[in-house]
């Protein structure tokens, strides 16, 4: 079963914190690509910046991916990984209400993330029942023949 999420943090308005997002923006297939070919499960990835009303800067950072399986053992995937880490502490530290305890464990993770998460993994229509995997497997014979 293909899950949702939606990742939105509210940032804060400083100019470090602003280039900051617009810099996650502008960098994260490049920096995600490998760790997400890796994981077999996310299906797509993205990060949108919200403007604020006014029109100037940034007002939030929403991560949104789709991927098989469970939440839980999706986030575990990506706290095993030290860049995973790196850029969630990136985000974190720009938070406007960063995670308080501070994340220090998959535990912590989880719950920013599942806290933070705007669906639920009823709230998505999937148009195949395939996973990655499944259709990795699928279109790689094609390639073949």
């Amino acid at each position: 079963m293909t899950n949702p999420l939606t990742l939105y943090v509210p940032i804060k308005q400083d100019d470090a914190s602003q280039k900051i997002a617009q810099t996650v923006h502008d960098t994260f297939v490049a920096t995600v690509k490998a760790g997400l070919d890796s994981s077999e499960i996310v299906h797509y990835a993205r990060v949108s910046l919200i403007p604020n009303a006014s029109g100037e800067g940034i007002n939030a950072l929403m991560l949104m991916t789709e991927f098989d399986g469970p939440m839980n053992p999706y986030l575990k995937f990506f706290w095993d990984n030290p860049g995973t880490q790196f850029a969630f502490s990136t985000i974190a530290g720009i938070a406007l209400t960063p995670p308080n305890p501070p994340v220090k464990d998959l535990t912590g993770f989880e719950n920013f993330i599942n806290n933070n998460n705007l669906n639920e993994a009823g709230d998505m229509y999937a148009a195949y029942p395939q996973t990655v995997k499944e259709i990795e497997k699928a279109f790689s014979k094609e390639k073949a023949h």
